[in-house]
């Protein structure tokens, strides 16, 4: 895998990633669904059929599938999290999609509890959509922790 951008759509892929990250910081902002938050902003990056993968030590595990379980789950991440920065983000082109590096700085709503780590992200898209997303979180013990009363 490699930074370089390439004919094969990464540039693409790339432009979409980077307003699916925005929509999401934005959708935590507002307080996500129980706030009234609008998903469609997330949802107009996502394949019908997209799936995303959680480890099972956080707070959201489990395997997330098709776009209403996705704003179920985005509504899970954002009763989670009270504030969310994502930087230092860094994209790998491979040869199916892409992996991504990225550090996250999020406040835990119960807690007030503030984590700052490192997460893998590799995702695969079908026609211009986020198809399969597994997340990897550097110190995933952080992140249960944090949320925990």
């Amino acid at each position: 895998m490699t930074e370089q951008h390439s004919e094969s759509g990464f540039g693409n892929h790339r432009a979409a990633l980077e307003s699916f990250y925005a929509e999401e910081v934005k959708y935590v902002a507002a307080g996500g669904a129980r706030a009234g938050a609008d998903f469609a902003g997330m949802a107009a990056h996502l394949h019908p059929d997209v799936v995303v993968h959680q480890g099972p030590s956080v707070p959201y595990p489990g395997d997330w599938q098709g776009i209403a379980g996705l704003e179920r789950f985005f509504a899970v991440f954002s009763d989670t999290w009270l504030s969310l920065d994502l930087s230092e983000t860094k994209y790998f082109e491979g040869e199916t999609g892409v992996a991504i590096s990225l550090r996250m700085r999020a406040t835990a709503r119960r807690t007030g509890k503030t984590v700052d780590t490192r997460i893998g992200q590799f995702l695969t898209f079908d026609h211009g959509l986020i198809r399969d997303f597994t997340v990897f979180y550097l110190d995933p013990v952080q992140v249960g922790e944090a949320t925990l009363p």
